[in-house]
C-alpha cells in the first residue's frame, strides 16, 4: 500500500508541474485566471511533496496535517471536476482521492 501511495504522490507532483507549465500556453497575459490556473498546479505540487514528506519521516503530527491537507485537496478537486468536467480533472480527482484514502490507511 505504501509503495502505491508513494507512486501516486509522485504522479501528483508531476501533474502539478505539467499543469503549471501549461499556464503560459493558455494565458498570454498575467491575470486573475492565469494565477488561479498556476495556483492549482502549485497546489498539486505542494500536496504531493507534503505527502512524500509524511511517508518519509513517519511523524504523527506531519501525517495528521497530510490527512487534513488531502481532505481539503479532495474537496477542492471535486469542485473543479464538477465545474470543468474535462478528462484531466477526472484524472486529478482519481489521483487525489486515492492519495487521501492511502494517507488514511497508511500505518503510523
Amino acid at each position: 500500500m505504501e509503495k502505491s501511495y508513494k507512486i501516486a504522490a509522485y504522479l501528483l507532483v508531476l501533474l502539478g508541474v505539467i499543469h503549471s507549465g501549461f499556464t503560459p500556453f493558455f494565458y498570454k497575459t498575467l491575470s486573475a485566471d492565469s494565477l488561479w490556473f498556476l495556483g492549482t498546479g502549485l497546489t498539486y505540487i505542494f500536496m504531493g511533496l507534503y505527502n512524500l514528506a509524511s511517508i518519509k519521516v513517519k511523524v504523527k503530527s506531519i501525517w495528521s496535517v497530510a490527512v487534513i491537507l488531502n481532505f481539503i485537496g479532495t474537496i477542492f478537486t471535486i469542485a473543479i471536476t464538477y465545474i470543468l468536467r474535462e478528462p484531466q480533472a477526472y484524472v486529478a480527482l482519481f489521483l487525489v482521492i486515492f492519495i487521501f484514502l492511502s494517507s488514511l490507511f497508511t500505518k503510523r
